[in-house]
């Protein structure tokens, strides 16, 4: 949101207070940076990584309610598939803390904005993508590597067990990534940064995130699963567009402070 100062259009708005102690919005000529612009670009790439990892996950052809041997034997299967998800998985999981770093500082811009909201997206954001993390470069790294030989020659009740692992604790990760979204989204809200219709997209993200969690992304009950899907499409939107949209800022202001 461009905002004017002495006539000049410039296009980062941050928080500052009135001599009369008023709170608004003005602007800064600092110039943008490589790392800024890099933050952005993490963000977009983010989201084509996981993305990317969905759609090859599709592929599998099993869900939590088929019998272990089956869930033991497409995993064996599919070994090649679990590596790929295993290695675009590495690409999210490193890309979506850059991003989480430059939009935590956006958002934390107003002192008198409350104080826990800041800190609920860097706490949120870090332990949303380091569950997910977990389950599908580690675990699903493991059925690729060696597991789901293992579990399709001589035990599918491993296989069995470790795959429905990795949609409990993505289901726990998308618990913590529901206080990211909350709080990103009142932050975006009342600070204006981003367009507000992009905040509300970042509350529905975090309130369908935080009741899956009582289906486990699908284990309990399959209203988790859903819930957890359309949660993700959201949350998607979110980091895809605000990322476009500071990207496109960051780019702008060198021709707007008249060049480095």
């Amino acid at each position: 949101m461009a905002a004017r100062k002495n006539g000049a259009t410039l296009p980062f708005p941050v928080f500052s207070r009135t001599a009369q102690g008023e709170d608004g919005i003005v602007v800064t000529t600092r110039p943008s940076s490589a790392w800024d612009r890099y933050a952005w670009v993490a963000g977009i790439l983010f989201v084509i990584a996981l993305a990317a990892e969905a759609v090859v996950a599709i592929g599998l052809g099993v869900n939590q309610d088929d019998s272990a041997a089956k869930i033991a034997n497409a995993l064996y299967d599919h070994r090649t598939r679990l590596l790929v998800i295993a290695y675009l998985s590495v690409v999210y999981a490193a890309t979506f803390p850059i991003y989480l770093s430059r939009l935590h500082n956006l958002l934390r811009g107003n002192p008198n904005r409350p104080q826990a909201l800041g800190p609920l997206v860097l706490a949120g954001g870090v332990l949303f993508v380091a569950l997910h993390a977990v389950s599908d470069v580690g675990i699903t790294g493991l059925f690729g590597a060696k597991l789901a030989s293992f579990g399709a020659q001589h035990d599918p009740g491993v296989s069995y067990m470790l795959y429905l692992i990795t949609f409990a604790v993505d289901s726990v990760g998308d618990v913590f990534g529901s206080l990211f979204a909350l709080a990103a989204g009142l932050l975006v809200i009342g600070s204006g940064v981003l367009p507000r219709w992009l905040g509300w997209v970042s509350i529905l993200a975090g309130i369908l995130f935080f009741f899956q969690g009582f289906g486990l992304g699908g284990v309990i009950a399959t209203f988790g699963l859903v819930l957890d899907g359309i949660g993700f499409v959201l949350f998607l939107i979110f980091v895809l567009v605000s990322s476009v949209i500071f990207l496109r800022r960051e780019s702008a202001v060198p021709s707007a402070s008249g060049g480095i």
